[in-house]
């Protein structure tokens, strides 16, 4: 056994500038292990293990002639060594696969790379996806891939006429929608088969779920993605608030347009949403807001004051978090202009992002803060007023006195002549 590995050293030496070093490594596994438990292991690799398929391409493109164009002399030792290596792997694919006899006459090459990393891409663009001159390579399919029909519907426009016969219901329910209205007024433009496609090989098949290739908006319809059927709401809705819906949150994240609108019926005042109250809509995913809603401090979505859309535009924006704004204040600011300024003096973290303080939609403590003062004011200033016991009368009149409010309550800014203390 240890002539064997001074043998296999020497060996993977002389071959290391002519092969990737992962097949070296098979190779001497294989020569080290017992005979008797080589057709064992190889029955299961053949099964299991796409390598091995890799190492039988190596050995019938394995060069055994000097490289004499590379410039290289080897040594008698070397080529010895060389040629017991390529004996050993031609009699082990021989008695594994007879078939492979004839591969082993044809012209040799040698598999080279530039470094390690080239050596192991290769060999996988070889071993897992196995390329030949037949067939074409085969490519992955993604997790979210869809399976097409074999063959697309030959269909052709029958009218709305013929789809009222069978969806009556859905038709007086649609009628009263606004592109149900805007159908009256502009015929040809909003009629069934407009969103829908051609109708008559669903009609001449007797109709039915999923017959006659149909385009639906059901999350289960798997006869299409995700962006093809958002680029039939987008032929017409790509402007507006919709600009920014290219790479927005929800486009990247697979997010349907049937998921937050429904264009069969009349549920919502505007916006043809799914539910009547907009932020249901949202909660339907954004639970944790829905929870924050019900905080002793909350914003005045839950009594319909303000909504969802009036800070976020949920189709996309050039802005952190779908901002309707270009920052968190300027978001603020349109409801509360007083604390907009401009100051005498201004308070840093308060001119930097109002959420240094406040938590936008709900808190446990007053007027939305994350932190009860005066511990949020503790977090950047010190108690002791510039000198004395930190523990001492000052220190008691802010905690048990309802904090720095007390005295400077002009935290937003402040145009006091006294200085820069946001007295009253």
């Amino acid at each position: 056994m240890a002539r064997q590995v001074v043998g296999l050293r020497r060996t993977s030496f002389a071959l290391y500038s002519r092969a990737p070093l992962f097949v070296l490594l098979a190779a001497a596994c294989w020569l080290i292990l017992p005979p008797s438990v080589r057709p064992l292991i190889a029955a299961e690799a053949l099964t299991q293990d796409s390598g091995l398929s890799a190492l039988r391409e190596f050995v019938g493109k394995l060069d055994r002639a000097p490289d004499a164009a590379h410039g290289r002399h080897d040594t008698p030792a070397d080529v010895a060594g060389l040629e017991s290596a390529y004996s050993a792997l031609r009699s082990y694919v021989e008695s594994i696969e007879p078939s492979a006899e004839g591969s082993l006459r044809g012209p040799a090459k040698l598999a080279e790379a530039d470094n390690a990393v080239d050596a192991l891409r290769e060999f996988f663009q070889r071993g897992v996806t196995p390329r030949s001159s037949d067939a074409p390579p085969v490519q992955p399919r993604s997790r979210n891939q869809v399976v097409r029909p074999s063959a697309p519907v030959d269909a052709t426009t029958v009218g709305s006429k013929a789809c009222t016969t069978c969806h009556a219901n859905e038709a007086t329910q649609f009628s009263h929608t606004l592109m149900g209205r805007l159908s009256k007024t502009q015929k040809g433009k909003y009629e069934c088969e407009s969103c829908h496609g051609p109708g008559s090989a669903h009609v001449n098949a007797g109709g039915g779920r999923g017959v006659g290739g149909l385009i639906t908006y059901r999350p289960d319809d798997k006869s299409r993605t995700v962006e093809e059927s958002n680029a039939i709401c987008l032929t017409c809705h790509e402007r507006g608030d919709r600009t920014y819906w290219n790479g927005s949150t929800h486009e990247t994240r697979g997010l349907m347009c049937s998921a937050c609108h429904t264009v069969m019926k009349q549920v919502s005042r505007k916006s043809a949403l799914k539910t009547a109250f907009e932020p249901d809509t949202c909660y339907q995913c954004h639970k944790d807001r829905r929870a924050e809603s019900y905080f002793s401090s909350h914003m005045a979505a839950r009594q319909g004051k303000i909504t969802c859309s009036n800070c976020h535009n949920s189709h996309g924006s050039a802005t952190e978090a779908m901002l309707r704004e270009n920052s968190v204040n300027e978001n603020c600011y349109k409801c509360h202009a007083e604390k907009r300024g401009p100051f005498l003096w201004e308070h840093n973290p308060v001119r930097e992002n109002c959420l240094n303080c406040h938590d936008a939609h709900g808190s446990t403590k007053q007027a939305l803060l994350k932190v009860q003062a005066p511990k949020l004011c503790g977090e950047c200033h010190g108690f002791n007023h510039g000198g004395g016991n930190p523990l001492g009368p000052a220190t008691s009149r802010f905690v048990f006195n309802k904090g720095c409010g007390n005295c400077h309550s002009k935290v937003h800014g402040s145009n006091h002549p006294s200085g820069m203390f946001f007295l009253r």
